[in-house]
């Protein structure tokens, strides 16, 4: 899903207490754990720290989350909080679409950490509750990790080129990164470092001009793909009607229809990356094709599940779009020159142009790629 009014508005950040009226849970520290431990992300301003919280079913206790802390262990200085409202997506029981049964919660957080400031060592967490049943609120601390800061992603170039490409729900906590199935035993997270990408006018207005109804309306529509990667095509989807505009009126009956038109490029180590949302007819390759970095691969198109014409890119683990998990990358360059922000007066924001080399870009940036 696109669109500035689509932005989700589940963030999933971690805010926590230290008040002497909280009641701390004794012989609690298993009751939150790290489930799943990501590669850190370098963006224009941070280091993105994500990871997967599993915790108890606190909630059959009467209690109620208000916040999260996440805590340099050693030093025990609070580096994120985040208060009740704007508490993370909560993956818990029962889920929708016929996934497994579970008997724990599980969130999945990013720590933003400015790239001036060192990384700690270990990060831990403490939750506050409010007990609903003896009206006071208690502490649980837990959730102990080490980030992975020896290892670094994916470099990739960027799979379009031009200006005023706009790249959302990328580098939050929101719509992708929460997405999480359970099947069959195993945690699927095919969609957590995905983006999607439009292009705004050069007045910095909208994506599109005209009737929304009409994919031609929108300037990103029927944009050259590029292979950001020497690659094997591994597998081309095609064929597939596309949306109406914003009209988002094809019925999807399949998981695979929700790629709509989509290839999928083996760019080795056992990495595969995903373009969804092609427009149909327009592959330049075949599977079993070899590609070099930058060759033109597709159009941009409006099929599967979305709301206006746009790129749906991810990287992922396994050569199957669904049964998988996300990999976090970083582009070998882009510049940044401007943003959109959602104060007190929101919208586009131009700013002096930045290059930026061997990152990924913070949500909302207005990226211009050579």
């Amino acid at each position: 899903m696109t669109k500035l009014q689509f932005l989700l508005s589940h963030i999933i950040i971690i805010a926590l207490l230290s008040t002497i009226s909280c009641k701390k849970i004794d012989n609690a520290t298993d009751r939150i754990v790290v489930e799943q431990n990501y590669i850190p992300y370098k963006t224009e301003k941070y280091l993105r720290i994500g990871y997967m919280l599993k915790t108890w079913e606190y909630e059959k206790e009467g209690l109620l989350l208000q916040r999260i802390d996440v805590l340099d262990n050693a030093s025990r200085v609070v580096l994120m909080t985040i208060e009740k409202a704007a508490l993370p997506l909560i993956q818990k029981d029962p889920l929708p679409g016929g996934q497994d049964k579970i008997d724990k919660y599980y969130l999945s957080i990013q720590l933003p950490i400015p790239l001036n400031q060192p990384v700690p060592e270990n990060i831990s967490h403490r939750f506050v509750l409010r007990d609903t049943i003896n009206n006071k609120d208690v502490t649980v601390e837990g959730g102990i990790f080490q980030p992975r800061s020896s290892e670094s992603p994916r470099v990739i170039a960027s799979p379009v080129k031009g200006n005023y490409y706009l790249i959302n729900n990328q580098s939050s906590m929101d719509y992708h990164y929460y997405i999480t199935f359970f099947l069959d035993g195993t945690i699927y997270t095919g969609e957590k470092f995905a983006f999607d990408l439009e292009q705004i006018s050069a007045l910095w207005a909208d994506t599109y001009s005209g009737d929304p109804r009409v994919n031609a309306s929108y300037y990103a529509y029927r944009d050259t793909l590029y292979a950001v990667s020497a690659a094997t095509v591994l597998k081309v989807v095609d064929g597939r009607a596309e949306n109406a505009g914003n009209a988002h009126n094809v019925p999807l009956y399949t998981n695979d229809e929700y790629g709509g038109n989509y290839l999928m490029l083996d760019i080795g180590i056992g990495i595969y990356a995903v373009y969804m949302h092609c427009f149909p007819g327009s592959f330049m390759v075949k599977t079993g094709d070899v590609v070099a970095e930058g060759q033109p691969v597709a159009l941009l198109g409006n099929s599967g599940n979305s709301t206006e014409p746009h790129l749906h890119f991810e990287l992922v683990d396994r050569p199957d779009a669904w049964r998988c998990n996300g990999l976090p990358f970083v582009f070998k360059k882009f510049t940044k020159i401007g943003e959109i922000v959602f104060d007190a007066s929101p919208g586009p924001r131009q700013i002096y142009p930045v290059n930026v080399t061997n990152s990924n870009a913070e949500n909302w940036s207005v990226t211009r790629f050579d």
